[in-house]
C-alpha cells in the first residue's frame, strides 16, 4: 500500500491551505489588494498556530505523531507568519477605504508596521541557535503582544473586506483561536504541571542519574516517553525535554542527562538531592509504533540509549526478535554500554557494541546481523541527527521503505 512521506503530506497541505487562503478572501478584490490581503491572511493564521503548538497541548502530540513533530510545523509556521507579515508590508498599496472604525484607522496602521518589527526580531533571534537561552526567551514573550497587536491591525486598520463577509468572519475566528491559546499559556497551563523532588543523584561519566518523588500528583505517561523539566535554577520558565527512563508503574520518575551544553553542563554539579522540580509530560509517540508481532531494529548513540532503556525495562517476554546497535564513545558510553548488554541478556535481545563490530556502524552491517530481509522490520532511532539520517538513507537503499522508520526529534528551538 502506497503511503505518502511526512515531508510531502507537508507540501500537500501547504498547498491546499494556500489555495483555500486564496479563494476565502473576496473574488472582487483586486489583485494589487488581494496579494497583500492574502498574504496577511497567512500571517495571521500560522501565528495563531504557531501560538496554539507552544502551549503543548497532549492531544497534539497524539494528532501529530508526538509533540517533537509538533515543533517542526512550529517552525515553518513561524517562518511562514513572518514572511506573510513581510511581504503584506511590503505590497500594501494604501488605505482601502473601507474602515469599520474610522476613529482608529490611523493607529491601527501603525501597530501593523510594529508588529512586522517584532517579527523580524524574534525571526532573527531565533536563526542564531548560539545566543543564550535568555535572549530566546525574552523575545519570545513579545510574540502574544505581536499577536494582539495583529489582530488590532486586522480589525481597526482600512481593509479591503466587510468585517461580517466570510473572510472577516474567518480572520475573526482565527484570532479568537490565538488569543484563546495566549490565555491558556499566560493563566492555565501551569495548573497542568507537577511538582518533584529529586532524591538521588548518581554520575555515570560526563552525565547524572536523576530520580525525584511526586510532591501530590504524578504525571501520566507512557513507556519510553519524555517530559520537560524546569530545574528552577533560573528566575524565567527554563524546560528542557529528557527522556524518562523508569517504568510508569512506578510514580517515581527517573532520567539520564548528559552534558551536552551550558544549561545540561550545569546539572552535572548544581543539581542536588532535595531540588524541586517542574515537570511537563509526558509527550512523544515513539513508542505507540512499535508492534509486538514485528521484529525490530533499535539503533542508539550515545545519550540516545535513554528510550531503549525504558523499552527494555518494560519488556518481559523473549520472543520477538529485537536487534540493539548502541555506538559512542568515552566513559558514560562504556558504562551505558556494560548494563545495557546485560539487560539484553535478560530479554533476550541481541546486542551490538562498539566493540562487536569490526568497522563503523552502517546499513550493511545492521542487514548483515538480521535473521530476515530489511523489508520486514521496524527502525527505531534515537541519537545524533547526522548519524540517524546516515544510517536511515543506508537502510533505504537496502529496501528499507519510509515508514519502517521512526525516531524522535529534540532539536526544538
Amino acid at each position: 500500500m502506497f503511503k505518502l512521506s511526512p515531508v510531502f503530506k507537508a507540501v500537500l497541505i501547504g498547498v491546499v491551505v494556500s489555495i483555500g487562503l486564496w479563494f476565502l478572501l473576496p473574488q472582487e478584490l483586486e489583485l494589487a489588494r488581494k496579494i497583500p490581503a492574502y498574504f496577511a491572511t497567512v500571517s495571521m493564521m500560522s501565528m495563531s498556530a504557531a501560538i496554539v503548538i507552544s502551549c503543548r497541548p497532549k492531544w497534539l502530540d497524539k494528532a501529530l505523531g508526538g509533540i517533537d513533530k509538533a515543533y517542526v510545523w512550529h517552525k515553518w509556521l513561524g517562518i511562514a507568519g513572518l514572511l506573510g507579515a513581510s511581504f503584506h508590508w511590503l505590497l500594501v498599496p494604501g488605505p482601502a477605504g473601507n474602515s469599520a472604525f474610522p476613529a482608529f484607522t490611523e493607529f491601527g496602521e501603525e501597530m501593523g508596521q510594529w508588529a512586522v518589527y517584532g517579527l523580524l526580531l524574534i525571526g532573527g533571534v531565533s536563526m542564531v541557535r548560539r545566543l543564550p537561552y535568555r535572549i530566546w526567551f525574552y523575545t519570545h514573550k513579545l510574540m502574544a503582544p505581536i499577536f494582539l497587536v495583529s489582530v488590532y491591525h486586522t480589525f481597526f486598520s482600512d481593509v479591503p473586506f466587510e468585517l461580517t463577509t466570510i473572510t472577516g468572519l474567518s480572520l475573526a475566528l482565527v484570532s479568537l483561536v490565538g488569543i484563546a491559546g495566549i490565555i491558556y499559556k499566560s493563566f492555565l497551563v501551569k495548573k497542568s504541571y507537577k511538582q518533584y523532588q529529586v532524591v538521588e543523584v548518581r554520575a555515570i561519566g560526563d552525565a547524572v542519574a536523576v530520580q525525584m518523588v511526586p510532591i501530590n500528583d504524578a504525571i501520566d505517561y507512557e513507556v519510553g516517553q519524555f517530559a520537560y523539566l524546569d530545574f528552577g535554577f533560573e528566575k524565567i520558565e527554563h524546560f528542557h525535554p529528557f527522556t524518562i527512563v523508569s517504568n510508569p508503574e512506578n510514580k517515581n520518575l527517573s532520567f539520564i542527562i548528559r552534558n551536552l551544553g551550558q544549561h545540561t553542563a550545569k546539572l552535572q554539579t548544581e543539581l542536588k538531592v532535595g531540588q524541586m522540580v517542574t515537570v511537563d509530560g509526558g509527550y512523544g509517540q515513539l513508542s505507540n509504533h512499535k508492534k509486538d508481532s514485528k521484529p525490530q531494529v533499535w539503533i542508539a548513540g550515545g545519550i540516545g540509549i535513554t528510550p531503549f532503556v525504558a523499552w527494555l525495562s518494560a519488556k518481559t517476554s523473549s520472543e520477538q526478535e529485537i536487534h540493539l546497535f548502541y555506538m559512542g564513545r568515552g566513559e558514560f558510553y562504556e558504562s551505558m554500554s556494560e548494563w545495557v548488554k546485560k539487560e539484553c541478556g535478560k530479554v533476550g535481545v541481541q546486542f551490538y557494541s562498539k566493540s562487536d563490530l569490526d568497522r563503523r556502524l552502517d546499513a550493511s552491517v545492521i542487514k548483515s546481523k538480521l535473521n530476515n530481509s530489511i523489508s520486514e522490520y521496524q527502525m527505531f532511532g534515537c541519537g545524533p541527527v547526522e548519524m540517524l539520517e546516515d544510517i536511515k538513507q543506508g537502510l533505504v537503499k537496502q529496501g528499507m521503505q519510509e515508514e519502517q522508520w521512526h525516531n524522535e526529534n529534540f532539536v526544538m528551538r
